[in-house]
């Protein structure tokens, strides 16, 4: 801030020696002066920006993520591209059938919330080890994914009177073992 303030009152007296001179403004100090204005404001905007990517400090949410109560529901997120996201959730019901989300999400800073309005969801059922059948029920749900101060990951279903997931339901990062 201080180079930017600095920046201006040189360019201000440039201004005022070329105004007070009968000689033509683009003299060598004039054009000194000009120069060192312009790397001054070139390096005050960059610094600025710098400190601005600082503060905004987006959250991870790229990761696996698990149910910590019952244990039967995992979160994959993969980050896609910018504030892009690629989201499935699975959560079994039994050995034989499972509830599945699929869904492209965008994070907002404005809100901080993982956001998406495209889900498919549908129930999964194993007729045995390779053969399963897909029951859709929507493919066009809404919800959302924030962190908790304490890192655990929410998710609230807009579509909780079809898929189930009424209120807000809470997940743990899992640990990756190598």
């Amino acid at each position: 801030m201080k180079k930017l303030v600095a920046a201006s009152l040189i360019g201000a007296l440039v201004l005022s020696l070329a105004a007070c001179s009968n000689a033509a403004p683009e003299t060598e100090a004039s054009e000194i002066a000009s120069q060192v204005a312009s790397e001054a404001v070139s390096e005050a905007v960059s610094e600025v920006a710098s400190e601005a990517e600082e503060v905004i400090d987006k959250p991870d949410f790229t990761g696996t993520y698990t149910e910590p109560v019952a244990g039967r529901c995992t979160i994959e997120i993969e980050h896609v591209d910018g504030d892009n996201y690629k989201v499935i959730v699975r959560w079994a019901s039994s050995a034989f059938e499972s509830s599945n989300w699929e869904m492209d999400a965008t994070y907002y800073i404005s809100t901080g919330l993982l956001e998406y309005t495209n889900a498919k969801f549908y129930v999964r059922t194993y007729t045995d080890e390779e053969n399963f059948t897909d029951d859709v029920k929507y493919t066009d749900g809404a919800g959302e994914f924030w962190f908790e101060e304490d890192g655990s990951l929410g998710w609230r279903s807009a579509n909780s009177d079809v898929d189930g997931i009424d209120g807000e339901t809470f997940f743990e990062r899992a640990e990756i073992v190598e």
